[in-house]
């Protein structure tokens, strides 16, 4: 996800970010794929708290790719997406799982704010480049309500990962400071490091990657994140259909 959502609701709405992914499921579904094939993201939560047999909650878990995986390990995960579109592809997704796959995933339609869940009834708290955007800017809301409540509902012990772009290390930092948000917004680094360190959290960076099946479906990918015409431009400096990603990991004990 390499946009930063414009404030468009009030403080006590939902914070809907209108992903262009909601609007292109394919492309949606194959960037999910694409994106830390290694699953090296996994891995890193794993050494905090191995999800196995855990109750597992997904923050903006859109189509629901993370959260359907994520059951095939955990007890039970609570995919909690506000977009009204997101949650089509995500009940769809889910209804063409196998039963005991589909069955430990419950959607909740609810925005960060605002989850129905208990007090501590959550182990591993997830938000993979969704809503957990940092400060209030001009851009965004700020997520301190979400943090909030992540620090609500999971238990003592367990663990909040954020999952966000990392704008310093990789090939997709460097697209993103020149194509991207990032290029708006000198210094937000080290100032969403900052938000982050100021909650308790911190901040790891995981070395990945895209790795597509092809040059076009890159293209395709990068279409949808970047525009057309800054796309092909990413697209020329790039040697096959692969790049380095790093991403930024906000992660705290409750």
């Amino acid at each position: 996800m390499t946009g930063r959502p414009p404030i468009t609701s009030l403080p006590t709405e939902p914070f809907v970010y209108d992903y262009p992914g909601a609007h292109d499921a394919v492309t949606y579904e194959l960037e999910n794929r694409i994106a830390d094939p290694d699953a090296r993201i996994e891995a890193f939560m794993d050494r905090l708290l191995a999800m196995d047999g855990l109750v597992v909650a997904d923050v903006g878990a859109g189509g629901g790719y993370h959260a359907v995986r994520y059951a095939q390990r955990a007890a039970h995960v609570f995919a909690v997406e506000p977009a009204a579109r997101m949650l089509i592809q995500l009940h769809r997704r889910i209804a063409a799982e196998p039963e005991t796959v589909g069955a430990r995933v419950s959607v909740l339609a609810a925005g960060a704010e605002a989850i129905p869940l208990p007090d501590g009834s959550v182990d591993l708290l997830h938000s993979r480049l969704a809503y957990f955007f940092g400060p209030e800017s001009s851009r965004v809301r700020s997520c301190e309500p979400g943090i909030a409540e992540a620090l609500r509902v999971v238990r003592p012990g367990g663990q909040i990962v954020i999952v966000d772009n990392d704008l310093r290390e990789g090939d997709f930092a460097a697209f993103l400071r020149e194509f991207g948000y990032a290029a708006d917004e000198p210094g937000l680094a080290d100032r969403l490091d900052d938000f982050w360190a100021a909650h308790g959290f911190t901040g790891t960076t995981v070395m990945s990657e895209w790795r597509a099946p092809s040059r076009k479906a890159l293209a395709r990918v990068l279409a949808m994140e970047f525009g057309e015409r800054s796309a092909e431009a990413i697209l020329a400096r790039v040697d096959g259909s692969r790049f380095r990603y790093a991403y930024r990991l906000y992660h705290r004990e409750r």
